[in-house]
């Protein structure tokens, strides 16, 4: 008898150890490490576009130091080695050992040559930058001292100089040598022309290596070795969960041989019982089965009991009345209701009625096919969780009962939003970096053309100066003739004023170029400044004078004289300044419409204000509390991000200060930025910004306004 049972048993205890390993394999794989290598991957391609955007940035001379390029390099390997790590130092993960090192190895080697090569660019440029500014002052002191043959001479090699930086052609290397070498044979100016031809020289040979290096950097980006990795990471998930789901298929077999084992030998344990009672009467028999009967139902009975209470998922049965009947332990956790206050009660008061008016309904269906809906629950507090429900029907002789396994899939939904918000941010990186790019492109082109502007208006004047005299002369000799189709003595007063407005207007266009370059230059960390409000509010309107020509035909500002000094960072308030009025402008239906800004001082709460009015379509009353929320926008349409109001309440945080808005639909809006007045050293006073109730306090005396016409 012990030999029969015992093979049997061996059998079973074979096939559940064999259950117990499928399902330890057949597990899902852990997807948050999954998600962490997939944004280390962004993250590298961020820095690695980062990295390109501060090359071009140094090259076209607007990185004031390289320590963003060695920091951003760092953080290039920094990361690409802690992924290396990871996917080495995890000695059970194989298919990630054999799947994802040898990108990883690619992408290191690659990153390696790349910040090697951005190395010797480095130095080459600064040499190079060097070098065209010992060349400039050299020149400048040069011809100041020479006569005038020697000067023409200097600056023939000074235009050549500039023709070949700006072009970098390769027929302008011949005639640059040459006026070096004609400079050098000069006798006058050999000793003191040493430095502008050495200088030169290295100038005319650093160029060419400095353009290839440069081209080699671009061309070497990891991109293509970061999207290999990224498809590595995508493929190595596929194969997990392909694993996982052959071991899920094995775990279905085996436990389908199991219970066909099983019945297999139920059904001769039944054979042999009915052959060793057929002895026994009618009677006893069934009474006997009818108690096996019972005690498998009990036992069946207290086995879905045991289950169902230990399990964390809310399981909730109804008759066809959508009456509770059943209710475990997750579902007193998951709605905070007691079983007794559960039971006999409708389940319909567990559903939120306003978003799905219809969710009753899906329980109080006589009959419906087995599904998993997604449904919106309500906590005993009043609170709404999203669930997840499984539905199945079941019957007990002819009443029908409705059964629904429901999980909280708050954390997946708080995810899957993280995740969505992070791509947001990312798209939003990008586009400010192409951006950056953009502006410096144009900055550099425009400053090149217009340092040749001033260059030359000045060597103009200094002709016009020396020929007037004797222009003059001509002129007593000759009589009157014309001078450019207009005659000489109109044109001896009206040539120095247009040699002015040529060299007015150069210096206008530097100063709106070194406007953009300081406002979009990375600030550097440091000590708050003292710094005037006025100031900043005129680098801001110099920046954005296009556009308010174009926006509006009425521009006001009010600047109060003699405002307090604030202190903080002048570039932030810039940046304040900025948005404010691009929102005000955008905000126009028509030109027509006015825009008004004005800065005031607050003596009693010790603070300085700015005010931004116009007279545009204005906010919605239930908009006015999440203007400043991130990433919200009521100009998605044309294209808003939702962050220009974060960042401006995040820098006006900074300052210490206060943003407030005021708003009518359809007549305008209003706002209002307070900062803490900067006290003398030894006032000893803790300045904050000022409360509530002093903000309501009546503006003082306005100055009269300075409108700004619309050009």
């Amino acid at each position: 008898m012990r030999s029969a049972t015992w093979k049997p048993a061996l059998i079973v205890a074979l096939l559940l150890l064999l259950l117990t390993y499928l399902w330890a394999q057949s597990r899902s794989p852990h997807l948050e490490r999954q998600i962490r290598w997939h944004e280390t991957a962004r993250t590298l391609e961020l820095y690695d576009a980062e990295l390109m955007r501060d090359v071009l940035l140094a090259r076209a001379g607007l990185l004031s130091n390289y320590d963003s390029l060695s920091q951003t390099g760092q953080a290039l390997m920094r990361l690409a080695r802690e992924l290396r790590t990871e996917f080495g130092s995890d000695s059970a993960d194989i298919l990630a050992a054999t799947t994802l090192v040898a990108p990883t190895d690619t992408l290191i080697g690659t990153l390696e040559g790349k910040l090697v090569r951005v190395e010797h660019f480095k130095s080459d440029n600064a040499l190079l930058r060097n070098s065209v500014m010992y060349f400039h002052l050299a020149g400048r002191v040069l011809r100041s001292r020479a006569n005038r043959r020697d000067a023409a001479q200097i600056g023939r090699l000074w235009q050549a100089m500039l023709s070949y930086i700006n072009t970098l052609d390769p027929e302008l290397i011949g005639e640059i040598h040459r006026d070096l070498d004609q400079l050098d044979d000069t006798p006058s100016l050999r000793e003191q022309s040493q430095t502008l031809i050495v200088h030169g020289r290295l100038i005319v040979e650093l160029l060419p290596r400095l353009d290839l290096l440069l081209r080699d950097i671009i061309g070497s980006s990891s991109v293509a070795e970061i999207g290999v990795l990224q498809n590595a990471l995508q493929a190595y998930g596929q194969k997990v969960e392909a694993t996982a789901q052959a071991f899920r298929l094995s775990l279905y077999l085996v436990a389908v041989v199991l219970v066909g084992y099983l019945l297999y030998q139920f059904v001769r344990l039944r054979t042999y019982t009915l052959y060793l009672r057929q002895a026994h009467g009618r009677l006893q028999r069934e009474s006997m089965g009818r108690k096996q009967a019972e005690a498998s139902l009990r036992e069946s009975d207290e086995r879905l009991r045991a289950m169902t209470e230990s399990a964390h998922e809310a399981i909730i049965s109804t008759d066809d009345a959508g009456n509770i009947v059943s209710w475990n332990r997750g579902a007193t956790v998951m709605f905070g209701y007691a079983t007794d206050d559960a039971l006999n009660t409708p389940l319909c008061r567990l559903l939120s009625s306003r978003r799905h008016p219809a969710q009753p309904a899906i329980f109080a269906a006589a009959s419906f096919t087995a599904d998993t809906v997604e449904l919106t629950g309500v906590h005993r507090d009043g609170s709404e969780i999203p669930l997840e429900v499984s539905l199945s029907n079941w019957s007990r002789g002819t009443a029908r009962y409705v059964t629904a396994i429901m999980r909280d899939i708050s954390t997946r939904k708080h995810l899957l939003e993280t995740a969505r918000q992070q791509e947001l941010k990312l798209i939003q990186t990008n586009k400010m970096t192409a951006l950056g790019t953009l502006v410096s492109g144009v900055a550099h082109e425009i400053n090149n053309p217009n340092h040749l502007i001033l260059m030359n208006s000045g060597i103009l004047a200094d002709v016009w100066n020396d020929a007037r005299e004797i222009l003059d002369i001509h002129a007593i000799g000759a009589g009157a003739f014309k001078l450019g189709g207009l005659p000489y003595d109109e044109m001896r007063e009206s040539l120095p004023q247009l040699i002015k407005n040529i060299r007015d207007g150069a210096s206008r266009i530097e100063r709106i170029v070194a406007d953009l370059k300081n406002f979009a230059r990375p600030r550097k960390l440091g000590e708050p400044a003292v710094f005037s409000l006025n100031e900043a509010v005129e680098h801001a309107m110099r920046l954005l004078n296009h556009l308010i020509g174009r926006k509006t035909a009425r521009f006001q500002t009010r600047l109060a004289e003699h405002l307090p000094p604030i202190r903080g960072d002048a570039q932030q308030a810039e940046q304040i300044i900025v948005n404010l009025l691009v929102n005000a402008l955008e905000a126009l239906p028509d030109p027509s419409c006015g825009v008004s800004l004005s800065t005031f001082a607050v003596a009693a709460a010790r603070s300085v204000g700015l005010e931004v009015r116009d007279e545009g379509i204005g906010i919605a009353p239930e908009h006015l509390e999440h203007l400043c929320d991130p990433f919200f926008t009521t100009k998605q349409e044309q294209g808003g991000t939702g962050l220009g109001l974060a960042i401006t309440a995040s820098l006006v945080r900074t300052h210490g200060g206060r943003l407030s808005f005021s708003s009518e639909p359809g007549k305008g809006t209003c706002v209002r930025v307070w900062f803490p007045e900067e006290l003398p050293q030894d006032s000893g006073e803790n300045v904050q910004a000022p409360a509530l109730s002093e903000l309501r306090m009546p503006f003082p005396q306005e100055p009269p306004p300075q409108v700004y016409p619309a050009s």
